[in-house]
């Protein structure tokens, strides 16, 4: 029988993207990484991401629309160009089918997997689905979302939950993780992060904070991911403060840093959410008031609601409300538990398998049998 192969739309965000390498690893673990390609834009991100994790891909020549007429018009005009890039890509690779994680890159490989008449699936992490998911599902069979989403699509819709990568599966103890950043392994501590890129008001309002947090030196660890732009300045602020601290701009051992943390300063974007409530931290969420649909603040309600975090909009969050919220969440003990045991049982740890298991059945793939010691191994 040939080899299985599985092609993967999309990128453009670190929330696109990691559920879409939760994936490709564990397809690789069964048929190798020379079974999976992906179709994404190529930007700086994505070539970090996907060339970290040893993928290969194919770069697709795609504008995202900025709000001008101008900008959608190139959007338009560079979908059309790449459709049939991502279809010579496609039949090259020998894809058994598609998945589009969504981005912009999504589009022309749904387009072009269609005229190649092979099966397209839908990944939605947020609970509002993009205008991409909403022009995928037109093509797809199926779309597994993260959680119940607020307005139809196209196709049929299973709430699966979103992939998540396996370093998340198997974390640290967290006393472990800190001892390793060198932390205080005994203190509760305290995650700032804005995402893949860094966001310049959770970071502004966190430095503002430094002076009240300084005053709990003794009695917490923080940990701060500050995008390119601000680490540097992090840096000698919490120095300045005298916290247990470590500063970097970005890493790829994420896992570590949040399965070192008790409570996280973050947006609420799906991969992170999903990411953190697997490690059960509780979140303190800043929606990204500019995000396309307001998604983002649906995904935190959602989150909320299981009371695995608070919502703090933006234009509310100043530095007397973080100290507060954190002496509140996670200074107090049994609080700190309460969260982590919410965002346990918010998690859906299940989620990267259960949703391959639905794409390798889309596909046609059989799935993979098991050797006489137990270990999988890719059906004959």
């Amino acid at each position: 029988m040939t080899q299985p192969r599985i092609a993967i739309a999309g990128g453009g965000t670190g929330g696109h993207i990691a559920p879409a390498l939760a994936l490709a690893e564990q397809f690789a673990r069964l048929y190798g990484k020379q079974s999976v390609h992906f179709l994404c834009s190529g930007n700086e991100l994505e070539r970090a991401m996907l060339g970290n994790a040893g993928f290969d891909f194919t770069s697709l020549p795609v504008s995202r629309p900025k709000g001008t007429m101008r900008s959608k018009a190139t959007t338009v005009i560079t979908t059309a160009l790449a459709v049939p890039m991502a279809r010579w890509a496609l039949k090259k690779f020998g894809a058994s089918g598609l998945i589009c994680v969504g981005g912009y890159a999504s589009l022309p490989g749904a387009l072009a997997a269609s005229l190649l008449r092979l099966p397209v699936v839908a990944l939605e992490a947020n609970a509002v689905p993009g205008r991409v998911t909403r022009a995928v599902s037109r093509l797809a069979c199926v779309c597994y979302a993260h959680m119940p989403l607020t307005r139809g699509l196209e196709c049929r819709v299973e709430v699966r939950g979103n992939p998540v990568r396996s370093a998340f599966l198997s974390p640290p103890a967290p006393e472990d993780a800190r001892r390793a950043l060198g932390l205080d392994p005994r203190l509760p501590t305290l995650l700032v992060m804005g995402g893949s890129q860094g966001a310049t008001a959770i970071n502004e309002v966190a430095l503002a904070a430094a002076k009240a947090l300084a005053a709990w030196r003794d009695r917490m660890n923080l940990l701060h991911i500050t995008g390119p732009q601000d680490a540097e300045r992090s840096e000698a602020i919490w120095r300045q403060a005298q916290l247990n601290f470590r500063v970097t701009p970005f890493t790829h051992n994420a896992a570590t840093w949040m399965a070192a943390s008790s409570l996280a300063l973050t947006r609420s974007g799906a991969g992170t959410i999903s990411e953190l409530l697997v490690l059960g931290v509780p979140m303190l969420m800043v929606p990204f008031p500019a995000a396309a649909d307001d998604h983002q603040r649906a995904n935190a309600h959602f989150v909320a609601s299981a009371g695995a975090g608070v919502v703090v909009p933006q234009e509310t969050l100043d530095p007397t409300r973080l100290a507060e919220l954190v002496q509140r969440l996670m200074l107090n003990e049994p609080a700190r538990l309460a969260g982590r045991e919410a965002a346990l049982a918010a998690a859906n740890p299940g989620a990267t398998a259960h949703i391959l298991a639905g794409c390798l059945a889309e596909f046609g793939i059989s799935a993979p049998a098991a050797n006489a010691d137990g270990k999988e191994r890719a059906a004959a």
